[in-house]
C-alpha cells in the first residue's frame, strides 16, 4: 500500500513528456527567430555596405585626378572648383539615395572636409559644408581609418543626423592619405530591421504553436512500458536505419494485439521507419545532383575560358607584335575579362576588364560584355565611341545592377601609337626597351553599366619599338597574403622591372603570376585574375 501511494506520488511520464515538449520548442523557436533575424539583419548589413562601397568607388571617380595632392590649407582649391565638385557628387548621392558622400584630410589632429555632398535642403538654403570646414565631432573609426589605411563601416550620430558610413583610406601620389566616404540614413536601416524582427518573431510564434500542437497530440498517445520499442529503435540506429523482417513484423503485431499507446507508438515507429528510407533515397538522389551542378559548373568554365582567345603567340604574319594573356578565376566561373583582336591589317584592339561579384552571374556578365565589345569594335571611329556603346547597352535593362571596369585601347602597328579609354579600371604600366617601369597615368573615367549617358574621353601614347604594355585587374594589385597585406602597384613594378630579361609576352605576364602566387603563398584566391601583355617591336623591314 505504501509503494501504490508512492508511485501516485510520482511525477507522470505525460506531463513529463509535455514539460520536456515545452522546454524544447521554446528553445528551437528562440533559436530559429533568433537565427533567422541574423541572417536577415547580416543580408540587410550586407546589402547596404555593399551599395556604400560602390558609391565610395563611384565618389572617387568623381573627384577629379591630383585634386588631393593639391590640398595644402584653406586656400589650394579655388571655390569656384570645390563647389563644381560639390555640385556632381550632390547630384550622384541624390540621385543614389546616399544622404552624402565624402572626402576628408587630417592635418595634424584635425580632420578638414576638402569634398562633399550637399542635401537638396541645403542647397536651398545655402547651408551646405564648405572647404577646409573642421569636422569637430569625426568618429572614432574615422580616426583610426587615417592611422591605419583600412576601410571600415560604421554607424554614429553627429551633428548632421545618424548614419551607416563606409571610410575608405586612399593614398595620393604624394604619400598622403584622404578617406572617401559615404552615408546612408540610419532610419531606414532601422525600419528594415525592424520589419524582420518582427517577422522573425511571427515565424518562430507560428512555429511553436505548431510543434506543440504535434507534440501534444503524439504524447498523448505515449504511455506505457517501451521497452521492446526501445530495443527495436537501439537495434536499428546500429542498422544505419535499415529495417530487419522481424522487428517490423513484431512492431505490426503490437500494433494490432494493443489499443492503447503502446500500439499507436508501434504503428509510428513503423512509418517513420518508411519515411527514413525515402529520405535516404533522396539523400543519393541530391548527392547525385550537387555532383551533376559541379560538372556542369567545369564545362561552363570551359565554354566561358573557350570564349576568350588562347592561341599564342595569335598573330605570326605580324613579327612587329606579341602577345599573351592568362586568367585565373577565384570560383568555378569569373568576371574577369580579356580580350584582343586585328581591326584591319595594321591596328589591333584590346581590352582588360573586371565585372563585379563572382560566379555565374559575373561570368554571364563578363560573356556578353566582351560580345559588346566585339560587335562595336569594328564599326567605332575611337576607344572612347566603343565604350559608349558598349556602356549604353550594358546598362539598359540591368536588372541585377552589375557593372564592369574596362581599359580598352587600339595599337596601330605602323608607328606604335596607341589610342585608349579608361572605364574606371587600373592603369597599366610600360615596361620599356631599357627595361625602366612607368604607369599610364590615370584618367578619370567611370565603369561601364552603371549610367546610360556616361562619356569616356580618347587619349593616346607612344609605344617605341621593344616596349611592352601590361594590362591587369585587381586581383593582381589587391592580392593578400597570410596577413592580409596587399600585393599593391608597387610590388606589380618591381615584378616587372626584373621581367625585361627577355622580350617575350608570355614571359613578363609569367613572372608577374608568379610573383603574386609566392607573395600569397597558402591563402586561398579571392579575386579573379587577368593579365594582358601587348609588346611592339616596330614596324617590321620588308625583304630586300
Amino acid at each position: 500500500m505504501v509503494e501504490t501511494a508512492q508511485r501516485k506520488r510520482r511525477f507522470g511520464l505525460k506531463p513529463q513528456l509535455v514539460l520536456l515538449l515545452l522546454s524544447l520548442n521554446l528553445i528551437s523557436a528562440f533559436a530559429y527567430t533568433t537565427a533567422l533575424y541574423t541572417n536577415s539583419r547580416s543580408e540587410i548589413i550586407a546589402g547596404i555596405d555593399g551599395r556604400l562601397s560602390a558609391a565610395a568607388n563611384a565618389a572617387r571617380e568623381i573627384i577629379p585626378e591630383g585634386y588631393h595632392s593639391r590640398i595644402e590649407g584653406p586656400d589650394s582649391i579655388p571655390q569656384d572648383e570645390f563647389d563644381e565638385v560639390q555640385k556632381r557628387l550632390s547630384r550622384f548621392a541624390n540621385d543614389s539615395g546616399f544622404v552624402y558622400v565624402y572626402s576628408y584630410m587630417k592635418f595634424g589632429d584635425e580632420i578638414r572636409t576638402v569634398a562633399t555632398s550637399a542635401t537638396p535642403s541645403e542647397l536651398k538654403d545655402g547651408a551646405q559644408t564648405g572647404y577646409f570646414t573642421l569636422y569637430s565631432t569625426a568618429p572614432a573609426k574615422l580616426y583610426r581609418s587615417f592611422e591605419d589605411g583600412r576601410v571600415r563601416f560604421d554607424e554614429y550620430h553627429d551633428s548632421f543626423g545618424s548614419f551607416r558610413s563606409i571610410y575608405k583610406p586612399i593614398r595620393s601620389e604624394d604619400g598622403r592619405i584622404h578617406v572617401i566616404g559615404a552615408d546612408i540614413d540610419l532610419a531606414s536601416l532601422d525600419k528594415r530591421l525592424h520589419q524582420a524582427l518582427v517577422k522573425s518573431i511571427l515565424i518562430g510564434i507560428m512555429m511553436f504553436a505548431l510543434a506543440m500542437a504535434v507534440g501534444l497530440l503524439l504524447i498523448a498517445r505515449i504511455v506505457g512500458p517501451l521497452v521492446r520499442l526501445t530495443a527495436y529503435t537501439r537495434n536499428m540506429e546500429q542498422r544505419s536505419f535499415e529495417p530487419d523482417e522481424e522487428e517490423m513484423a513484431a512492431m505490426q503485431r503490437i500494433s494490432q494485439s494493443r489499443g492503447d499507446e503502446v500500439g499507436s507508438l508501434a504503428e509510428a515507429m513503423a512509418a517513420m521507419i518508411s519515411r527514413l528510407q525515402r529520405y535516404l533515397v533522396e539523400m543519393e538522389v541530391a548527392t547525385a545532383a550537387r555532383q551533376r551542378v559541379e560538372g556542369e559548373l567545369s564545362a561552363a568554365r570551359d565554354i566561358q575560358i573557350g570564349m576568350l582567345p588562347r592561341k599564342f603567340p595569335p598573330f605570326p604574319e605580324h613579327g612587329e607584335l606579341d602577345v599573351f594573356a592568362m586568367l585565373e578565376s577565384a570560383k568555378e566561373v569569373g568576371g574577369d575579362l580579356y580580350d584582343y583582336f586585328l581591326i584591319d591589317d595594321h591596328r589591333l584592339f584590346f581590352v582588360v576588364g573586371d565585372v563585379s561579384g563572382k560566379g555565374v552571374p559575373a561570368a554571364l556578365f563578363m560573356a556578353m560584355t566582351t560580345t559588346l565589345f566585339k560587335a562595336h569594335a569594328m564599326s567605332s571611329s575611337s576607344t572612347g565611341e566603343i565604350m559608349e556603346k558598349v556602356n549604353s547597352e550594358l546598362s539598359r535593362e540591368n536588372a541585377a545592377e552589375m557593372f564592369v571596369t574596362v581599359f580598352a585601347c587600339i595599337l596601330d602597328l605602323r608607328d606604335g601609337t596607341v589610342e585608349y579609354s579608361d572605364g574606371g579600371h587600373e592603369a597599366p604600366f610600360i615596361v620599356r626597351a631599357d627595361g625602366s617601369v612607368e604607369r599610364l597615368a590615370k584618367h578619370q573615367g567611370i565603369a561601364l553599366g552603371v549610367f546610360d549617358d556616361a562619356s569616356f574621353k580618347t587619349d593616346r601614347f607612344p609605344l617605341r619599338p621593344g616596349d611592352a604594355l601590361v594590362l591587369f585587374t585587381d586581383g593582381v594589385s589587391e592580392a593578400t597574403d597570410a596577413d592580409d597585406m596587399l600585393f599593391t602597384t608597387s610590388r606589380i613594378e618591381t615584378a616587372l622591372a626584373t621581367a625585361r630579361s627577355e622580350f617575350s609576352a608570355r614571359f613578363i605576364a609569367e613572372n608577374l603570376a608568379e610573383n603574386v602566387r609566392g607573395f600569397v603563398g597558402a591563402v586561398p584566391q579571392s579575386d579573379d585574375i587577368a593579365i594582358l601583355v601587348v609588346c611592339y617591336e616596330g614596324t617590321p623591314v620588308a625583304d630586300s
